[in-house]
């Protein structure tokens, strides 16, 4: 009987942990866009022309929303670049310094995603970003078809990327 009393405690604190990380997550992702993802033309740190629109007609892109002062993106951040492996991934880099400022990082952390450079938080303000990292799933129509933001699992990212396509 008190092994029913512990598994249902156990199954209380996970649902009011699920609901709380659920609110959280919502309230941050609330500004985020709905439908259609905003245009998205820019240039990656290695000089390189990047469109968004173009990309999505390959397939689902992941567009993570990072900064080198982040602590949670430090957790985050292998997972997107071992995701960027086998899938297209776009990175923003949310006032992290030059652009020779993000690549050092990136070389020094070993990540391995086109990165764009965002050091005043204009292109992250245009998709209503409120906190890093974030993440946003476009699927092959260019619509949002998810928005996380916090710490996450590659797994979990691999799933929204499996229910885009």
């Amino acid at each position: 009987m008190r092994w029913r009393q512990r598994l249902w405690s156990l199954v209380k604190f996970i649902l009011l942990a699920g609901a709380i990380f659920s609110a959280v997550s919502w309230y941050h992702s609330r500004n985020m866009p709905k439908g259609m993802a905003p245009q998205m033309v820019a240039t990656d740190t290695r000089g390189q022309a990047v469109n968004l629109a173009e990309m999505t007609e390959n397939g689902p892109v992941l567009i993570y929303f990072w900064a080198t002062w982040c602590g949670y993106c430090r957790a985050v951040s292998p997972a997107v670049s071992q995701l960027a492996q086998d899938h297209q991934v776009l990175t923003i880099a949310l006032q992290s310094g030059s652009e020779q400022d993000v690549t050092n990082y990136q070389q020094k952390h070993d990540l391995n995603f086109t990165t764009i450079n965002d050091p005043l938080g204009q292109l992250s303000n245009s998709w209503g970003l409120q906190v890093t990292p974030t993440i946003v799933i476009v699927d092959r129509q260019g619509k949002v078809s998810a928005v996380t933001s916090g710490m996450t699992s590659k797994w979990g990212l691999q799933a929204r990327l499996w229910l885009a396509d």
